[in-house]
């Protein structure tokens, strides 16, 4: 993502931030994303959405305790975004892109809306960034639905 945002950056929106305070800012945020956002949402939509179709049944305790500590993870979220409209300051950048895919399952596929919807700043934020235009176009393509059969 990082070497897209930097090559592309004078064709749209910088990704990186404009300073180099900023671009720390959206380093420290794709870190969060990587190390304490991801792992759990990534293990909701395995055991919600695949586990049958990858032939293992689901863990209802993977489940809970994967939204046990997505909730902490947003609840940090809800915080910074009380401070800021998006994670690295007031200007979008790759930190905030980076959360679309799995943040989308959530909202649509995994019935935890209330998980973003429960966050006033959260949930302002979610609204911001699904709307953008380029995120309804690849919404539009197909992209993030799953087959009905893998």
């Amino acid at each position: 993502m990082r070497h897209y945002a930097e090559k592309f950056k004078s064709q749209g929106t910088e990704l990186l931030g404009k300073t180099i305070e900023e671009r720390g800012l959206v380093e420290q945020w794709l870190e969060v994303e990587a190390e304490r956002f991801h792992p759990p949402v990534y293990k909701l939509v395995v055991h919600i959405l695949l586990a049958s179709a990858l032939g293992f049944p689901s863990d209802p305790k993977i489940i809970q305790e994967s939204e046990a500590k997505l909730g902490k993870v947003l609840d940090i979220y809800e915080e910074r975004l009380s401070k800021s409209k998006y994670l690295a300051g007031d200007f979008f950048s790759l930190a905030d892109l980076s959360h679309l895919p799995f943040s989308q399952h959530l909202v649509a596929d995994l019935g935890k809306e209330h998980m973003i919807r429960d966050r006033k700043h959260v949930s302002a934020w979610w609204d911001d960034i699904s709307n953008r235009p380029s995120w309804k176009k690849v919404l539009q393509l197909g992209v993030f639905e799953f087959p009905k059969r893998l």
